[in-house]
C-alpha cells in the first residue's frame, strides 16, 4: 500500500502480538478482571479477487465525511481480502493491515466478531502527513496511543462497549483518549465475556 508517496509494508511479527501487546491489552482491561489469551498469530497471506488492484486503492483513499465517520465501504473491501475459512467464531479474530483508511486505526464488526486494524496510522496528523508506524505499546499517560490500546479499545466494542458521548475529562478507553473504563462498561464488558465464554453462539 502507498500512501502519500510512502510505501506501508506488513511489520508487525506474531512475536510481538505474543509479547508486548497481549501483555498491554490484559494490563489494560486487568480493571475489569477479564484478560485475554492469543490461540493463534500469524502471517497469512490475503485473497486476491479480480479486482484486487481496484480494492487497495479505495482503501488508500478512503477518508472520513463530514462528521468524522469512516467510510463503512472500505471495511466491506478489507473483508474481500480475509479468507472466512480461516476465522474462528468462538473467538475474537484480529487482522492486521498496514492500513485502513484515512485517520482510521481500527474497526471492530460486533456480529462477527472480527477487528480490523492498521498498523500504520496518519490519525496524529489527521492525514496531513503520510502515515507512521504505531508504537506497540505505550505507557500512560496517553500520548499518540498504540497498536495494544487500539486493539484494546475494538476489543471494547466487540465486549458491547460504544463511544460514550462526553468522557467528562476523564482519558476513557472507548473516548479514544485514554485507558479508563467506567464501571457501567465494566459491568457490560464482564456480562458479555461470560457470554462468550458459556456459549460462543449465544453472544453473536
Amino acid at each position: 500500500m502507498t500512501i502519500k508517496a510512502k510505501k506501508l509494508e506488513a511489520w508487525v511479527k506474531p512475536a510481538d502480538l505474543t509479547g508486548p501487546v497481549i501483555v498491554e491489552i490484559n494490563r489494560i482491561w486487568k480493571q475489569a478482571g477479564i484478560q485475554f489469551v492469543i490461540e493463534r498469530a500469524e502471517e497469512e497471506a490475503v485473497i486476491k479477487p479480480a479486482d484486487f488492484d481496484e480494492i487497495i486503492q479505495y482503501i488508500e483513499n478512503a477518508k472520513r465525511d463530514e462528521h468524522g465517520h469512516g467510510d463503512p465501504t472500505r471495511i466491506q473491501k478489507i473483508m474481500q481480502l480475509v479468507d472466512p475459512a480461516k476465522s474462528n467464531p468462538k473467538t475474537h479474530n484480529i487482522y492486521l493491515m498496514p492500513y485502513i483508511g484515512g485517520t482510521s486505526q481500527g474497526n471492530a464488526q460486533f456480529k462477527l466478531k472480527g477487528i480490523f486494524v492498521g498498523t500504520w496510522t496518519d490519525k496524529a496528523s489527521r492525514g496531513l502527513n503520510p502515515p507512521v508506524k504505531t508504537l506497540l505499546s505505550e505507557k500512560e499517560p496517553f500520548k499518540v496511543g498504540s497498536l495494544a490500546r487500539t486493539l484494546a479499545h475494538e476489543i471494547g466494542h466487540t465486549l458491547g462497549l460504544n463511544h460514550p458521548k462526553s468522557s467528562g475529562g476523564v482519558p476513557q478507553l472507548m473516548s479514544g483518549g485514554g485507558y479508563v473504563l467506567t464501571p457501567a462498561e465494566i459491568t457490560t464488558a464482564r456480562k458479555i465475556a461470560q457470554a462468550i465464554k458459556s456459549d460462543p453462539a449465544a453472544a453473536q
